[in-house]
């Protein structure tokens, strides 16, 4: 059995569906790690499939056209799924055969969420001591500052080239996406840093 017979669905929905749109504050990207097959020598595909697994269809269309449109910027060709690829409980091998088929792709990238954490940052309050020489007002106003509590996402993903003529990965990255203020924001700078990537490693 293959590993995307046991690829699960529901891990890219944790943001996409449900955590994304919800902060406002100002989205940083950073890239963790990756990893490429030394063995893979297929070059370059003709033809890549965009999957970003959500069970919004609103923001896998938004995530998926906007890696498309970062993958062209360097002159690789790309197609989102969300037109041929119906996602159900489980992501099979078939299912994205037949989806590479319709588009004539040869390689898919899938991305998802592998987890979502809350982190808190508290700037702490001060107090002061001192009459100032304004009275009660001053004394009292000047006592005391309450801290700065700031609440935050952090969303480890996942994303992973498949070279479907073999049913293998060969290429994989893990990244980070810290308090992202919409899903279109968050996909923009994480596209540009994992195209950026995978044309340096020579995967696209």
């Amino acid at each position: 059995m293959s590993r995307l017979r046991r690829f699960p669905l529901p891990a890219f929905a944790l943001v996409l569906a449900a955590g994304l749109a919800l902060l406002s504050g100002c989205t940083s990207t950073k890239l963790v790690d990756s990893w490429k097959d030394p063995a893979f020598a297929a070059g370059p595909p003709k033809q890549l499939l965009v999957l970003g697994i959500s069970q919004s269809d609103v923001n896998r269309r938004i995530f998926e056209d906007g890696f498309v449109g970062a993958l062209r910027t360097v002159g690789t060709a790309g197609v989102p799924s969300y037109p041929v690829l119906t996602l159900g409980s489980k992501l099979t091998t078939s299912d994205l055969v037949g989806a590479m088929d319709k588009t004539n792709s040869d390689a898919v990238l899938v991305t998802r969420v592998l987890r979502v954490k809350r982190d808190v940052n508290v700037s702490p309050g001060y107090a002061h001591s001192g009459f100032y020489g304004r009275g009660f007002g001053g004394w009292y106003g000047g006592m005391y500052s309450a801290p700065d509590v700031n609440v935050y996402d952090v969303l480890t993903i996942e994303s992973t080239l498949w070279n479907m003529r073999t049913d293998k990965p060969v290429w994989s990255a893990t990244s980070e996406v810290t308090d992202p203020a919409s899903i279109a924001k968050a996909t923009e700078e994480l596209s540009k840093i994992l195209v950026t990537k995978m044309k340096a490693d020579g995967v696209i």
